[in-house]
């Protein structure tokens, strides 16, 4: 959807609920072991907005230095976010947690895997 369109952009039932997402496969095999799947809704015209929604295997991959605030919302299963210091936090079905531009650690997709909506922005402050 291009953001010239001033339709809203629907997050629909069937996908956040795991239907339609296409098959799983691996993501971002350089960083790790996950098997996932996905779909985008939208990305802004210059692409530093974005949101979509993801379902993953279980596995882990490792964040270095990210290169952009990720919000994610847990809808099923679980995360476990390890940091660069060994702190270790779990996220369950309606939790959620920002990731801060520059994290480096882990996410774990333990038993039963996850699905998440997620929403990712590279940016300045709003209004700057």
């Amino acid at each position: 959807m291009h953001p010239a369109d001033s339709r809203i952009v629907r997050l629909d039932h069937e996908r956040l609920n795991g239907n339609n997402l296409g098959e799983f496969s691996p993501y971002e095999p350089e960083s790790g072991n996950l098997v996932a799947r996905g779909h985008d809704y939208f990305y802004s015209e210059d692409e530093k907005f974005g949101i979509g929604v993801w379902e993953s295997k279980p596995g882990e991959m490792s964040y270095n230095n990210l290169a952009y605030y990720e919000l994610m919302y847990v809808l099923d299963g679980s995360l476990v976010m390890t940091d660069e210091h060994g702190k270790t936090e779990t996220f369950g079905p309606g939790e959620g947690l920002v990731l801060p531009k520059g994290w480096s650690g882990t996410l774990a997709v333990p038993e039963g895997g996850v699905r998440k909506i997620w929403v990712s922005y590279l940016g300045g402050k709003k209004g700057s």
